[in-house]
């Protein structure tokens, strides 16, 4: 069986909703304020960040929907965006945590739940991608206290920084196609997305796409990028989820849906799409996800959730 794991922000706890039928099975309570949810390779866990100094991962058995461990983390604050601030690596045994208040990244083993490394970074770092291989996290720091942004790489196996990547804009997010060529960076201010060469750590594209980018997903056959715009603090313009074929770099498809979109989940054999609609600032029309068939790109249900939903997960 296969459900996506939403948190919801204000509602202090964890949506499920079982995608065979769309339809709403469970509320997880976890307490405080979950804003990002991964799950492991498996699908056999989910793992919950919440904000705090520190700030903590707990950890949800998707079999019974039971809550497990908790791990304290650096400090970590939800800034109002969606954040990827937690990865898992492809072969399930580490979990890295960014830490935007302390500008840091956590490192817990999955066998113990103990934290083996702490590494630090750049300014803010707010998003989180593994290379397919597991031989590297890329961090993307948003520079909020000094306006300039920067991708930091540190190798899993000694866990040390190797390089760091200045950017030129506001970097809102960050995916790595399933074949370790290409990162793809959402850049909020400029309405685009960059296409990054990993090997040669240059930008090798530039897509425009509507307003807001902030939450990108590839497909798992890597052909297709979806990106949620999702017009946060402007007044119009997003609301949409932009589909980018990765072979041309070219948007061929641009979805509506709910208000504000701030996070993507695919589901594994890439059929659907699921967009967890915030509604962060109040405007009707959210605390949804919607559920997009990538055969068609077009709308083809809408789950209502809990209080802003910022995060999700799908199971396999």
């Amino acid at each position: 069986m296969s459900y996506v794991y939403v948190a919801n922000f204000l509602g202090g706890n964890v949506s499920v909703i079982d995608t065979k039928v769309n339809q709403l099975i469970s509320n997880i309570f976890v307490g405080g304020l979950p804003f990002a949810t991964i799950l492991s390779p498996s699908g056999r866990y989910c793992y919950v960040l919440r904000p705090g100094s520190p700030g903590d991962v707990t950890v949800i058995d998707t079999k019974d929907h039971r809550v497990g461990a908790t791990i304290q983390v650096g400090a970590v604050a939800s800034m109002g965006i969606p954040e990827v601030p937690i990865a898992i690596t492809h072969d399930g045994q580490r979990v890295y945590v960014a830490n935007n208040g302390s500008n840091s990244i956590t490192v817990i083993d999955t066998k113990d739940y103990r934290v083996v490394a702490t590494i630090q970074v750049d300014d803010t770092p707010l998003f989180i991608a593994i290379t397919p291989d597991d031989q590297f996290v890329l961090v993307v720091n948003s520079g909020f206290s000094f306006a300039v942004s920067s991708v930091t790489v540190i190798e899993t196996e000694s866990n040390q920084v190797i390089a760091t990547i200045l950017l030129e804009d506001f970097a809102a997010n960050i995916r790595i196609t399933p074949d370790g060529q290409c990162a793809y960076i959402s850049n909020s201010n400029s309405n685009s997305v960059s296409v990054m060469g990993i090997k040669t750590k240059k930008v090798i594209a530039t897509v425009s796409v509507e307003d807001r980018p902030l939450a990108p997903a590839v497909t798992a056959d890597g052909r297709y990028l979806y990106v949620a715009n999702s017009q946060l603090f402007d007044a119009a313009g997003g609301n949409t989820v932009s589909v980018i074929e990765t072979k041309t770099n070219q948007v061929i498809a641009t979805v509506g849906v709910g208000v504000q979109p701030l996070k993507l989940g695919i589901t594994a054999d890439d059929r659907y799409v699921y967009v967890a609609n915030s509604q962060v600032t109040g405007i009707p029309g959210g605390n949804t996800v919607s559920v997009i068939e990538t055969k068609t790109n077009q709308v083809i249900s809408t789950v209502g959730v809990g209080l802003q939903p910022i995060a999700l997960a799908v199971t396999f």
